[in-house]
C-alpha cells in the first residue's frame, strides 16, 4: 500500500476530469476502474502501484471532503 502524496492526488483529480465518468459509475464498473487505475499508475513516477481498491477509496475520500471536481453524466 502506498501513501497518497499531494502529486498523486492531483494526478488522480486530473485524470478523473479527463475520463469524464462520475465517481459512482467509475467505481461500480470493474473494467472502467481497472483502466483508470492502470492509466494513473502509468502517469506516476513511483514504481509501486496503487490497487483499484486504493484508487476507489481515495476517490470516495476526496469526494466526501468536497474536493473532487463535479462531473455530470
Amino acid at each position: 500500500m502506498r501513501d497518497w502524496t499531494s502529486d498523486a492526488i492531483e494526478e488522480l483529480k486530473k485524470l478523473y476530469v479527463e475520463t469524464d465518468i462520475p465517481s459512482d459509475a467509475l467505481i461500480k464498473s470493474k473494467d472502467a476502474l481497472s483502466k483508470f487505475t492502470s492509466t494513473l499508475n502509468s502517469r506516476l513516477a513511483d514504481q509501486n502501484s496503487f490497487s483499484s481498491e486504493e484508487v476507489a477509496g481515495e476517490l470516495l475520500r476526496i469526494r466526501k471532503s468536497g474536493n473532487l471536481p463535479t462531473i455530470r453524466s
